[in-house]
């Protein structure tokens, strides 16, 4: 097993985690919102998928506009454009902004880039539940940091566990894994991997990651299944692995990448029979 980075977070309620998550989940929208506005569509919102960033903790959009991108701290919700990797001076709080100042402030950072901002539009390419809209709700940021800085620790610890289990499935596989990014899909806010199976010159494969939550399960929690259960959020019970109980139970790094192994080999087993 390669080396890892293993923070240790202290448990949070379950309430607070759900919201937080929702504040965060909102924050991710306005990034697939950009990239939905100015990248060509590809195939399952390809287009739109969140890139992550280990060395800044970050999540950043793909660019657009040339060599534009948007990225977000997930610890303090603050969103930040970027030229070339760099980013810009002008950082967007979401503490206290309502949808409606978010909105303006895009435009004003597309302007100042001469993107045409009569292209940006609020439509995301996939249905979304408690969206904040309009100016009538503001973000609260300073009420969740100790949740938001949870949330951002699983995800760091989720890239750590994401890296190493890339690794080890290329020792057991003889499969080059190191081209599958780890990146957040902003539909269902998960971190993870597409891991191909290629049986068959098949195009089958698995998602192994980290959920920020849900509404049946609001603390985060690592998975692996099939892209469809990803999506409908519909996981085999023995695959899920919270975050709440690797905190009870004092799990490890290598714990848990020990589960996410045993899992992919699980359902490699179950589409070859």
């Amino acid at each position: 097993m390669i080396g890892t980075q293993w923070l240790d977070i202290a448990p949070i309620s379950a309430k607070r985690a759900n919201e937080a998550r929702r504040e965060a989940h909102n924050a991710l929208h306005w990034m697939a919102r950009i990239a939905n506005s100015y990248r060509p569509t590809e195939d399952d919102n390809r287009h739109v998928l969140l890139q992550w960033h280990d060395e800044a903790g970050v999540l950043r959009t793909k660019p657009f506009g040339g060599t534009v991108t948007v990225e977000l701290r997930l610890g303090c919700l603050e969103l930040q454009f970027c030229e070339h990797g760099v980013p810009a001076p002008h950082v967007l709080s979401f503490e206290e902004r309502t949808p409606a100042h978010v909105e303006a402030w895009v435009l004003v950072e597309l302007l100042h880039r001469g993107i045409d901002r009569d292209r940006f539009s609020k439509v995301l390419p996939y249905p979304a539940e408690d969206l904040l809209l309009g100016d009538h709700r503001e973000h609260e940021v300073e009420a969740y940091v100790d949740e938001l800085s949870a949330l951002n620790g699983w995800m760091r610890n989720a890239a750590t566990v994401l890296a190493a289990l890339r690794h080890e499935l290329a020792a057991d596989t003889g499969r080059d894994y190191r081209s599958e990014e780890i990146v957040c899909w902003p539909e269902t806010f998960q971190l993870g991997l597409d891991l191909p199976l290629g049986r068959g010159g098949g195009t089958e494969s698995l998602r192994a990651g980290l959920s920020a939550g849900d509404g049946l399960r609001p603390h985060p929690f690592f998975f692996v299944g099939a892209k469809e259960q990803a999506y409908s959020g519909d996981f085999d019970a023995e695959s899920i692995l919270s975050v709440h109980r690797i905190a009870t139970d004092n799990l490890a790094a290598a714990d848990v990448i020990a589960f996410m192994r045993r899992e992919v080999g699980t359902h490699r087993k179950r589409l070859a029979s």
